[in-house]
């Protein structure tokens, strides 16, 4: 598979199998996220691998999205603003920038693993701070939640059926790309 193809078959997988994810493919996928594009090479990443069902049911007493509670393994993504502070203005917001690059990696490298992920962004990020100790000085920025995935499968959140294969229309290039000014559409398409 190339890599745009890649890009395209991605999708976001909220229904998991009970398989548990190998600590290999747990180490491949945090070497993609360590190699992501960084501002000043300053990886202001870190990262807590989650296994514990117990820990998983603190993350969200809120809305309990089951992709959540019925993940196999969950990355929680924390940002260092210091690293980037140490090199930069303190205003300088590149650290949320790097992590996102490091996500994207994450969710990338996952699905080239056959498995499936869904990166989640509400959450109570004051119980994962408890539940995980994390120091006050590290941002968590989202949680990756991933596993071995059935694609027929779905799950059911607040009377909506959210299907594994549910489609993902994108707006066309010219929509959002522009060519030497802002408006003049971008028309060259890509070749298949």
């Amino acid at each position: 598979m190339d890599l745009l193809e890649l890009m395209r078959s991605r999708a976001s997988i909220r229904t998991f199998t009970d398989k548990p994810v190998e600590p290999e493919k747990l180490a491949l996928i945090l070497e993609a996220a360590r190699w992501a594009p960084t501002g000043g090479n300053r990886q202001p990443w870190r990262f807590v691998v989650v296994r514990d069902k117990k820990k998983q049911a603190l993350f969200d007493p809120r809305f309990r999205q089951p992709w959540i509670l019925n993940a196999p393994a969950i990355i929680v993504v924390i940002s260092s603003p210091f690293d980037t502070w140490e090199k930069y203005d303190e205003l300088d917001q590149m650290f949320v920038q790097d992590v996102a690059t490091s996500t994207q990696n994450i969710l990338l490298m996952t699905h080239g693993l056959g498995l499936g992920a869904v990166w989640v962004a509400t959450f109570s990020r004051t119980e994962v701070r408890k539940a995980l100790e994390i120091p006050k000085e590290f941002l968590i920025q989202g949680l990756v939640c991933l596993g071995y995935y059935d694609k027929n499968g779905s799950t059911e959140y607040h009377g909506e059926v959210i299907a594994n294969t549910k489609e993902r229309p994108r707006k066309p290039i010219s929509e959002i790309a522009f060519d030497g000014i802002f408006g003049k559409p971008w028309n060259t398409l890509p070749r298949e």
